[in-house]
């Protein structure tokens, strides 16, 4: 029986090999992988599971740590956020909290950006 390695070691073993395991990913996948590494670096996370019944537009990401509040609306592909979706990111910046449209070809400006925060 072999040992089992973590996602996330797994995963940035692959980033240094120059193999991205983000590709191709779905946006769950994508959320999945972000939710770890924002918990790992010590965020809270929320997202709503089942939107269908929630104002159209709220942020697919909720993350907090200490006095930071990051917002953020994930994408795939060539998916564009909607208009809803860019009005409550503007809301949240516009009352102070990190609004981003992250993507996973982005992986490392939001891990830079989870880091810093």
């Amino acid at each position: 029986m072999g040992m089992k390695i973590p996602r996330n070691v797994a995963d940035d073993c692959l980033r240094l090999a120059g193999i991205d395991p983000l590709e191709g990913a779905s946006e769950s996948e994508f959320q999945a992988q972000l939710v770890r590494e924002a918990k790992r670096l010590g965020w809270e996370c929320y997202h709503t599971h089942d939107s269908r019944r929630s104002e159209a537009g709220f942020p697919d990401l909720v993350l907090i740590r200490g006095p930071v509040l990051i917002v953020a609306e994930l994408k795939v592909k060539r998916n564009k956020p909607t208009a809803a979706q860019v009005k409550w990111l503007e809301l949240f910046a516009g009352a102070g909290a990190r609004a981003f449209h992250w993507r996973p070809e982005n992986w490392a400006e939001i891990v830079e950006q989870l880091r810093a925060a």
